[in-house]
């Protein structure tokens, strides 16, 4: 069977090709022992592509709070740009990262956050790919965050410094992780559930698949005391329905993602 360790490697993130991969070999296995033949080799990849996809956004949310640390009373903070991740798949075993989708995430947690009420300053423009390269790097491993992470999760210089050059000790950064499926790779998948799902049946197999929903996104917001170079508020808000780039969306999940600051 498939181990839930290889489970909760998909799940997690994409970025772990190499486990993921292991997940599709792992799966393949299960058919071929029921002697399901060569010609059903395609499909069972492409199932396994489902999987991956359908799952990425399915782990729990993440909140840590720092003893004696209340974020809702802190007067102002500096709100740096926010950084995205969103990927597009135009086939169920093909993705890959957008930058059009990428600036456009940006864009609207920027204007979404920008027209509340929240007490952070103006938008702090970040140079992710050049010497804050450090910054961009830590900022994706947000999703592979656990709370037991964040205690000692250390803040890259080039951060603090960034947010100490605004006058502030303390900032705030927001990062979105999300994926499109094309009308074409959802409308597959279903396909491919559905003759998955006949295949167990004949076979007795009790696990079900599912081609999961056609967008995803979940947002993560970390508070840095530059004092201590340490996060010392840490929140995440996973959906598997919610679209990257729908404003409604986007703008109901901040509102629970910043919920101390309303």
């Amino acid at each position: 069977m498939i181990s839930a360790q290889n489970r909760d490697f998909c799940a997690k993130s994409q970025k772990k090709p190499d486990k993921c991969r292991a997940y599709k070999l792992s799966l393949l296995a299960i058919i071929t022992k029921h002697n399901i033949m060569n010609k059903n080799k395609k499909l069972l990849l492409a199932l396994a592509g489902i999987l991956i996809t359908a799952t990425m956004l399915t782990s729990c949310g993440v909140t840590y709070s720092a003893s004696g640390t209340n974020v809702s009373k802190i007067d102002e903070l500096a709100f740096i740009e926010p950084k995205s991740l969103i990927y597009y798949f135009d086939s169920p075993k093909s993705g890959y990262l957008d930058s059009s989708l990428v600036a456009a995430s940006e864009q609207l947690i920027t204007d979404i956050i920008t027209s509340s009420r929240y007490p952070f300053t103006d938008p702090v423009a970040a140079d992710y790919t050049g010497e804050g390269a450090s910054i961009a790097k830590w900022i994706d491993r947000f999703s592979d965050l656990e709370s037991s992470d964040i205690k000692n999760l250390r803040v890259p210089k080039a951060l603090t410094e960034l947010i100490k050059s605004t006058g502030h000790r303390y900032g705030i950064v927001v990062h979105a992780y999300g994926y499109i499926k094309s009308n074409e790779t959802y409308d597959q998948e279903k396909l491919e559930e559905f003759v998955g799902n006949i295949i167990r049946t004949v076979f007795d197999e009790p696990k079900r698949y599912t081609a999961g929903d056609q967008t995803g996104n979940a947002l993560y917001t970390a508070v840095i005391d530059t004092q201590t170079d340490r996060v010392i508020y840490f929140h995440s808000v996973l959906s598997n329905a919610d679209h990257p780039l729908s404003r409604r969306d986007v703008g109901n999940q901040m509102k629970s993602l910043l919920k101390k600051f309303n």
